[in-house]
This record gives C-alpha cells, sequence and structure tokens, in this order.
C-alpha cells in the first residue's frame, strides 16, 4: 500500500484503495439502524417490555458499537503496510461476529421470542425475521463485496441458524415461507459473486493503469532526450530557413490558388449535401452508418447532424426501442447479412417513439468494406425511411374496401356522368342484379321507368345533383330484377382541389321493413285490433280535430253506446265467444252507420259514434232508434242465438259543450243515466241530470265520512214466528244519523253506495255490529236468537266474505246457526260458479241462506234448486197487495213453492192484521213487519226481547 503511495496514483485510485475501514464502519452502523427498525416495529405491534428479544437487541447494539469504535481506530492505521494484515483479520472478525448476531436474533425471533409474547402472530414473525436478514444482505452487498470474504463470513453464521431450524423443526405451515427465504439466499449470493468480480476488473483496470503510468514515465525520459536532439535539429534548419523562405514565398501562391479552387469545391459540396439532405427530409430518410472494426455507428439525427454513438450501446438501444415482435427477426436478417448470405441488408419493423407510440419504418444497409484476409466485415452504410404514414393509410384503405364489401347498406361510386363505377354486394343484393350487369350504366339505367312520372322524378333528383351536389330522400323504387323496394338514398359530390366534381358517392338503404313497421304501429295505435274500429286515442284526437274545424262542421253528435248486461254475457258464455261477440256488434254498428264521421270502439263494452247533423242526414234521434231497432235482431254465437241491447247517451255540440271533454262527460253522463234506467233506451244529455249526479257525488262523499266518522248504525227488526208467536230473530238493517240531515233511510244511500265499492264496506261494517249484538244478547240468554244480515254480490265477487264470517264467529264467540245472510237474486248473475262455491262454503259453518226479494228482479226457479238456499223471502210488494185476488194467488203460489221443495218462507211488510191472519192460513213460517215492530236500536231490541220474555212466560204460566 505504501508503494501505491509512492507512485503517486491518482487521487481516485488512492481514495478507492483505503476506502475497505469506511465500508466496514458504514456497515456496521447499517446494522444497528436495522435493528433499532425491528426492535421498533415489534415494540409497535406489541410492546417495549423487557423479553428475550430486547435482550438481544440491547446486547447487539452494545457489540456493534464496540465494533464501530473498532473501525474508526482502524482506519486511521489501514494505510500502513504494517498494520494492513491486522486489520484485515480484525474486518474478518466483526463481519463473522455481526453474522453471528443476526443469525442468534433470527433464532430468537422465530423460535424463543413467542414464549415472552404468546400472543406473538406468524405473520409477525416472518415479517420481523425479513426484515433482519434482507435488509442486512442488502446491505452486505453494498459494502462487503469488495473482499468476498468478508461477505461469506457474515452471510453463512445470519443464515445458517434459520436453516438449521427449518430443518430440525420441519415447520410445514410456513414451507412457502422458507422456499422464498431460500430462493433470496441464492439470489443474494449470485449478486455478491456478480458484485465481486465487478470489483475484481475494476481493481485489474487500476493495474492497467499503474502500468501505463510507468510506460507515460519512460516516454516522457525519451522525450526529453528527443527535445535535445531537436534542438539540434533546429539549430541545422536554421541555416536553410533562408533558402525555404524563397521556396515557401512560391509555395504560398501555389496554396493561395489551391485554397481558392477548394473553396468553390467545398461550396459545390455543401450545396449538394444541403440538396442532399433535403432530399432526404423530404423523404423521410435518415443515413447511418456502422464502423463494425471502431466499434461505432454514425446517425444522421432529424436535424440532419450526424450522431456517433458506441455500437454496443446502439444494440442496446435497438432491443429496446424495436417491437417484440419484430426484435428478432430484425436481429436475424442483420446477422444473416454480416455472415455474407445476402447481398443487401432489408427490413421493414416498429420502432417506440420518445412518445412511447410505435412507429414502422423501412431499414436498407449494406456491408461496404471487409477484411480482405477473412472477410470479416469491417464497415456497413444504410438508410432508414419512416412509412408510418403509408402502413396507416395502407390500413385505411384496407378498413375502407371492408367497410365497402361488409357494410349493411347499399353503397354505389358514380363518375361525373353518373354512370356507376363500383358497387358494393349489398347493393347487388338490394338490386337483385349481378355488379357486372350494373358497372358502367347510368344511375336509373337499371330502373324501370314505365310511366313519365318515374321519369320526371328522376331528373329532378339529376337536377338536384348538379345544382347543390348532394341529394337524401326517400322513396319507393322497382329494378329490372322486378324488385321493388322502398329506399332511403343519399348521394354526396366528391370534389377536388379546383372545386371539379370528380365521383358522386351513393349511400342505399332498404326501408321497406321499417315502412311496414311504421304503418302497422301507426294501424295499432289508432284501431283496435279486435273489431279494426278506431280506438279511444284516434277517437279523441278526430272529435278534436271536428271541433276545431268549425267551418266546415257547425254541428255534430256525439253518441255513447254500451252494451247491457255484457260482463254477465261474457263469464255465461266465454271470453272467446265475448270477443266474437263484440267483433259482430262493431260489425253492425259499422253497417247500420255507414254515414256516421267515426264509428269507434273505445274499451271492452264501450261504442261511440261521431254524426254531423246536417239537413242532409236524418235527424239524431232517428238514428238512434235505427242504432236501437238494428240491436233487436238476434246475434249468433257458437250457433246459439243471443239478444243483445244497448243503451245509448247522446250530447250536441255546441249546444251541450265545445270542448272534446266536456262533450264526452255529457255523453257518458246521458249513458249513466240510460244505463240506470235499465237499459235499451236513449238518454239526451240533461244539465238537470247534471244537478243529480251532481248530488249523487255530493252524497257519495258525504257517504264515506260518514263510514270514517262511524255515523252508521245498526236498527234491528223482529221476526215472529207465526206457529207460537215467539221472536225467532232479527233483521239487521242499516240506518245513517247524519249530523245535519238526521236520520236518512237506506233507500236513499244505499243506491249509491252499490255504485261504488262502498256497499261492501257498509256490509262489513252491519256483519261485525250484527255479530257483537248477537253476543250481548247471548249473555242476556237468548241463546236462539239469530240475526239475519243483508248481503250484496260486491261482497262475494270481492272474494273477502269468507273471511270477514271467520273472523266474526272466532271475534265474538258465536255460532253459525245464529247467523243468517239474505242474498238477492241479482247476486246469482255474475260469476255463478264463484257464488254457489261461496254459498257452499257458508253451508259448511251451518249458516242459513235467505233469498231475499224473491219474484222482483232476475227471477229464475231454477236458483231455489241450484243454490244451497234456505230460506225463501216475499216481497213487500205483493204483501201490500193482499186482498186482490191475483196477488193473493200469486202469494199463495209463491208459499206453496217454497213449502213444497222444503225451504222456510218469509214474509216482509206485514202491516195489517188481515195481511197476517191470511199468511198464518197459507202456513207461513215467519212474518216481519211494522204491525210487530219498527226497526228499533240495539237497546230497544233488547227492552223488546225482554218484554217479549215476561209475555210469553206470563202467557205459558197461565
Amino acid at each position: 500500500m505504501s508503494g501505491v503511495l509512492e507512485k503517486n496514483l491518482p487521487q481516485f485510485i488512492y481514495t478507492d484503495q483505503i476506502n475497505y475501514p469506511n465500508h466496514i464502519r458504514l456497515f456496521v452502523v447499517s446494522v444497528i439502524f436495522i435493528i433499532l427498525i425491528d426492535y421498533f416495529l415489534f415494540g409497535f405491534f406489541y410492546s417495549f417490555d423487557l423479553n428475550i428479544f430486547s435482550i438481544w437487541t440491547i446486547s447487539s447494539l452494545i457489540v456493534l458499537s464496540i465494533f464501530l469504535i473498532i473501525c474508526n481506530f482502524s482506519l486511521k492505521h489501514y494505510t500502513s503496510v504494517r498494520h494492513a494484515k491486522k486489520t484485515n483479520l480484525t474486518f474478518q472478525l466483526i463481519c463473522l461476529c455481526i453474522g453471528s448476531l443476526m443469525g442468534v436474533g433470527t433464532v430468537v425471533i422465530s423460535q424463543l421470542l413467542i414464549k415472552d409474547v404468546p400472543h406473538l402472530s406468524h405473520s409477525h414473525i416472518l415479517t420481523l425475521t425479513a426484515l433482519l436478514l434482507t435488509s442486512s444482505h442488502i446491505i452486505s452487498l453494498t459494502f462487503l463485496t469488495q473482499h468476498i470474504r468478508y461477505f461469506f463470513l457474515f452471510f453463512i453464521p445470519s443464515v445458517l441458524p434459520l436453516v438449521l431450524s427449518q430443518i430440525i423443526n420441519r415447520d410445514q405451515e410456513h414451507t412457502l415461507f422458507y422456499v422464498a427465504y431460500y430462493f433470496s439466499f441464492v439470489a443474494t449470493l449470485l449478486c455478491a459473486h456478480a458484485t465481486f468480480k465487478i470489483h475484481k476488473r475494476f481493481f485489474q483496470v487500476l493495474e492497467k493503469n499503474k502500468q501505463l503510468i510507468d510506460v507515460a514515465e519512460q516516454h516522457n525520459q525519451w522525450t526529453e532526450e528527443l527535445c535535445q536532439q531537436l534542438q539540434r535539429e533546429v539549430n541545422k534548419s536554421k541555416d536553410i530557413e533562408a533558402q525555404l523562405q524563397f521556396n515557401n514565398h512560391l509555395l504560398e501562391q501555389k496554396v493561395r490558388e489551391r485554397t481558392y479552387d477548394l473553396t468553390k469545391m467545398n461550396e459545390r459540396l455543401e450545396e449538394h449535401r444541403q440538396n442532399l439532405a433535403f432530399a432526404h427530409e423530404t423523404a423521410g430518410i435518415r443515413p447511418w452508418e456502422w464502423n463494425l472494426e471502431e466499434n461505432t455507428v454514425g446517425v444522421t439525427n432529424s436535424h440532419q447532424k450526424e450522431v456517433t454513438r458506441n455500437s454496443e450501446n446502439h444494440y442496446e438501444l435497438l432491443s429496446k426501442i424495436v417491437h417484440p415482435d419484430d426484435a428478432e427477426r430484425v436481429k436475424n436478417t442483420i446477422h444473416s447479412h454480416l455472415c455474407g448470405q445476402t447481398k443487401r441488408y432489408e427490413e421493414t419493423f416498429r420502432i417506440k417513439r420518445s412518445n412511447g407510440d410505435w412507429s414502422w419504418i423501412h431499414d436498407v444497409g449494406q456491408v461496404i468494406q471487409r477484411n480482405p484476409k477473412d472477410g470479416t466485415p469491417l464497415r456497413m452504410v444504410g438508410i432508414h425511411r419512416d412509412i408510418n404514414q403509408e402502413k396507416k393509410d395502407q390500413e385505411r384503405l384496407k378498413l375502407a374496401a371492408s367497410v365497402f364489401e361488409q357494410a349493411s347498406e347499399g353503397i354505389f361510386i358514380l363518375d361525373e356522368n353518373f354512370n356507376y363505377l363500383e358497387v358494393n354486394p349489398k347493393y347487388e343484393q338490394l338490386t337483385g342484379l349481378d355488379k357486372q350487369y350494373i358497372l358502367n350504366k347510368h344511375l336509373f339505367e337499371i330502373t324501370k321507368q314505365t310511366k313519365q312520372h318515374h321519369l320526371n322524378f328522376h331528373l329532378s333528383i339529376l337536377d338536384t345533383l348538379h345544382e347543390e351536389f348532394e341529394y337524401e330522400g326517400e322513396f319507393q323504387e322497382t329494378y329490372l330484377s322486378e324488385k321493388s323496394c322502398f329506399l332511403w338514398i343519399h348521394i354526396n359530390a366528391v370534389k377536388d382541389e379546383s372545386d371539379r366534381v370528380l365521383n358522386y358517392i351513393g349511400i342505399v338503404s332498404d326501408q321497406s321493413e321499417r315502412k311496414h313497421q311504421e304503418q302497422r304501429l301507426s294501424y295499432l295505435t289508432n284501431y283496435d285490433t279486435l273489431t279494426d274500429l278506431p280506438n279511444r286515442f284516434y277517437y279523441h284526437q278526430q272529435l278534436h280535430q271536428y271541433l276545431v274545424n268549425e267551418a266546415s262542421i257547425q254541428h255534430l253528435a256525439v253518441i255513447r253506446l254500451n252494451i247491457d248486461r255484457f260482463r254477465a254475457l261474457n263469464e255465461l258464455l266465454s271470453n272467446q265467444a265475448g270477443n266474437e261477440l263484440l267483433k259482430q256488434v262493431a260489425q253492425r254498428l259499422r253497417i247500420s252507420n255507414i254515414d256516421a264521421l267515426l264509428v269507434a270502439h273505445l274499451s271492452a263494452d264501450d261504442f261511440a259514434i261521431i254524426y254531423e247533423m246536417s239537413p242532409l242526414h236524418p235527424p239524431i234521434h232517428q238514428i238512434c232508434n235505427n242504432i236501437v231497432e238494428a240491436f233487436s235482431k238476434p246475434f249468433y254465437i257458437a250457433d246459439q242465438e243471443h239478444v243483445v241491447s244497448i243503451s245509448i247517451g247522446v250530447a250536441i255540440y255546441p249546444e251541450h259543450g265545445r270542448q272534446v271533454d266536456n262533450l264526452n262527460t255529457h255523453a257518458e253522463q246521458a249513458l249513466t243515466e240510460a244505463k240506470r234506467l235499465g237499459g235499451n233506451t236513449i238518454r239526451y244529455y240533461s244539465s238537470e241530470r247534471t244537478n243529480f249526479v251532481a248530488k249523487h257525488t255530493d252524497l257519495e262523499l258525504d257517504l264515506r265520512k260518514a263510514i270514517q266518522n262511524k255515523e252508521l248504525v245498526v236498527y234491528y227488526q223482529p221476526k215472529i214466528n207465526t206457529q207460537n208467536s215467539n221472536i225467532t230473530g232479527f233483521e239487521a238493517l242499516i240506518r245513517w244519523k247524519h249530523p245535519t240531515k238526521g236520520l236518512i233511510m237506506p233507500d236513499i244511500f244505499i243506491p249509491v253506495a252499490e255504485s261504488t265499492s262502498l256497499i261492501s264496506d257498509i256490509g262489513r261494517f252491519v256483519l261485525y255490529e250484527a255479530a257483537r249484538q248477537l253476543q250481548v244478547w247471548q249473555k242476556l240468554g237468548f241463546v236462539h236468537i239469530h240475526v239475519a244480515v243483508n248481503i250484496v254480490a260486491q261482497q262475494i265477487l270481492r272474494g273477502q266474505l269468507l273471511q270477514d264470517i271467520d273472523a266474526v264467529l272466532d271475534q265474538y264467540s258465536i255460532g253459525g246457526e245464529n247467523l243468517e245472510l239474505e242474498i238477492t237474486e241479482s247476486a246469482f248473475l255474475e260469476n255463478t260458479e264463484n257464488v254457489k262455491m261461496v254459498l257452499c262454503a257458508l253451508k259448511e259453518r251451518n249458516i242459513s241462506i235467505a233469498l231475499d226479494d224473491f219474484g222482483t228482479g232476475y227471477s229464475s226457479l231454477a236458483y231455489l234448486t241450484e243454490y244451497p238456499i234456505d230460506i225463501l223471502k216475499i216481497d213487500r210488494a205483493f204483501i201490500s197487495k193482499i186482498g186482490d185476488p191475483k196477488q193473493d194467488a200469486i202469494v199463495n203460489a209463491m208459499i206453496a213453492m217454497g213449502k213444497t221443495i222444503g225451504l222456510k218462507v218469509v214474509a216482509e211488510g206485514v202491516e195489517t192484521e188481515q195481511q197476517r191472519d191470511y199468511l198464518k192460513r197459507q202456513n207461513c213460517d215467519i212474518l216481519q213487519g211494522y204491525l210487530f215492530a219498527k226497526p228499533l236500536t240495539a237497546s230497544d231490541a233488547t227492552d223488546y226481547l225482554q218484554q217479549h220474555m215476561r209475555m210469553s212466560t206470563a202467557r205459558y204460566s197461565i
């Protein structure tokens, strides 16, 4: 080392030679830092309490601090040859001790620490161990690989305990982790070996530099000798200087002449060079030269300046910038040419630009100089050209050709005279003509122009193209192939820089299906598919048009028609038969109203007709009568004859309204009135009936509030047995205690309730109240009393009746035999199967079924045998006329019929003793009416029961 100092080596070599102690010192400091990080990481997750890991940490820090002091001391004496060997042994011992400390640390963390910290997780053990070893190995690669012995003295003791521990303990759970460790150990060893080789080469270079310095010093000595000899020659040269001055004068003159010639030649060369550079720049060409002998590459950059770089760096750059898919191919092509297998090198490949994009270039070159002895290439020149835009243009052309061939629309190209130059397959398919037949023909030469208006239309298209250079439109076209379709066509002119038309490009689309769908959609939007009549939407639209067009139509009539009892007929027949009936009704309306402005089907059984009222047409009442008369003829459905009647409501414009909504509303009100009167009639709108409807609406609102405010009360009318005059039960009757109008009878508000859903709510209320009162009477000892409650068809059809019955029987603990349900004949007209099922279910609950108001509605003897009826109630309309022989005969027949088929017979509305006595003689079972008692409140009915019981007790005691 002293020899090195004596030879005055450059400062950087000397610094590197004495840097080993400093490396050891930095390595010790780094290990201290790693141990502290590992310890603080453990303390962060767990605690800094005293344990084996903290003991190891403190001990290690103390030992390492001692090593650090030794390193600082050795740094001052390492340059001495006398102490170098001793210091080297010291550093080896330090590396061995530090490696042993690391090895002990891994054993402490992985094997012993868990005894002091039982809740220590395996992931944290692995993390602490990995941090300790991996970090120290990385530091050792940096500072210890100049002396490979230092590295191995540290590395082997640091990993040996962990390896032995894994072999001995056989930790199968973390095998993958330890395998990764082993791989990292091997990688670290490989890196250490590679780093050591690099340092070794570096010191060899330093040694070579040393030899070069020696040679340089020897050359300096020779130079001094040559200088002395030169001085002698200089002295000699002075003798001939005079002669040279003369010769120089002549030479200078020749040089000036030659210099002038060279200057002119250089100017011309520079001009040629600039022209060539401009040509290269314009063509995107970059020359290059590769000197394989000197390992240099000269490349002209984008600024036409030559850049020289080492050929090895050139290879590395090529491997980075050439596309991976092209790199191997380019390499093989260059190699083949360098080996003399090809006359010249030529390749097309992609390179990466500075912005990260790939760009295509065409590279061409040739070896121009080889070694004459062995043929080794010495010099190669070439050019590369940027062809990226050409590639993009080629791809665009391919894409355009693909789009042209595969487009879903027909595409054609015309010349400036409208002759076909090119067509795509879709256009061939659209026209039904072959491409070879179409080409060179005029635009409309392939179409049929049988009529003059076709020719005129085609000429108008050509005129538009001549004037505006563009045409777009839709029209029907028929080609020579007999194929006809509805086309959308768009033609554009293509012009050059001088605004001269070169070609026309057309796009054609077959819109036949769309046109058909539009027509179909228009039909579905405006017409009813079942009857083929205009629907509600079209009806409102046309009515609005008629009203706003006052100039042509001054008076018109809106006729609303509804099929009477269509719902019952539809259920009686079937949905299919019901649809057939609607079709026949629509056909009959269409035929019988051919002069109408419009006949429309608005909904299931609702139709409308609009008539213009003029002297040319019959009066509107005659038209309506004709419609009613037309429906007097039967309809034949499924080989069966059916008589159907209709209700008609009429509103007149402008007398009954000037707006669509008003006219429709008034016509509907008139139709409602016709339905209310029983159907098969004609009603005209009247403002008086409008007031009735308004009152009806107000009453409905008040009734809804009455149900919410519990203004409804139940009254009870007694029913008397004709044999013993005992009370058999009561009929529950609803009353309305209005807060301002007083007591309202049911014949006023029940019709309103029946036209809405309120009747079901009222029926449910009466059922619960009657059951509650029945429970009260049973608790008072009247266990055989029953209560009759009226139910309507709406309650049955809604499907809630059985649930309500089960609820009241369970809630009030009464039996079904104490309950009687009265149902009118109209309930049997709708959904007969459902009604029969509900009545049978009631019978299973021991509830009696009474047929109320028999003879007043759609009476049918079949009801008495087809349905499970127990009681027949004769309406007061028949009882009140007893005394008239004809009425007596009717009443006798009803009683006899009921008794014959095993029904109990109840007569309601008995008000005189004559009526009572007559009914007793005819063996009527039960009487009910004002003769015995009017409807009573619950408390009055209870008093009546108790009084009647006392009278019966007194009568029996006598």
